[in-house]
């Protein structure tokens, strides 16, 4: 339990910095974890508590989604960071193909590979966050979006 409120407080404080001192890609970055949350609270409403004995497929489709995101994001962002938040996105996707190739996977092994990587996400959120502030101040302001 206390991961999970762990999760949300570090959701919240990372949102809330991105929104306020982030330039475009840090800012879908947060809404994208943000809709994952709210999404996710939404799917176990309609749908009850997960008991990860199989692939939910709420968590599949939101999971997709945040992955075909994430990845739009990462591939035309000035910044390295987000690279890192559909990496783990790719982990959480991963874990979904396991458990549906194999449902005897281990429960705590699917929520695992499921869960956890959103702590990483919303880690590489703030630090990256963190580091265009400080590139920011440094060399004033640059492009948000690679000019290919």
């Amino acid at each position: 339990m206390l991961i999970v409120w762990l999760s949300r407080i570090l959701l919240l404080v990372s949102v809330l910095l991105a929104v306020r001192k982030g330039d475009e890609p840090e800012r879908l970055v947060a809404g994208i974890l943000f809709a994952t949350f709210a999404l996710d609270a939404g799917n176990h409403a309609a749908f009850g508590n997960v008991e990860w004995f199989s692939v939910n497929p709420g968590h599949a489709v939101i999971d997709i989604w945040a992955f075909v995101t994430l990845l739009w994001v990462a591939l035309r962002a000035n910044r390295g960071w987000p690279l890192l938040a559909c990496a783990a996105q790719g982990v959480v996707l991963t874990g979904h193909l396991a458990k549906s190739i194999d449902g005897q996977m281990v429960r705590k092994a699917y929520w695992t590979i499921t869960q956890l990587p959103f702590l990483l996400q919303v880690l590489a959120l703030a630090l990256g966050t963190v580091a265009h502030i400080q590139r920011r101040q440094r060399a004033g302001r640059y492009h948000a979006w690679r000019l290919d």
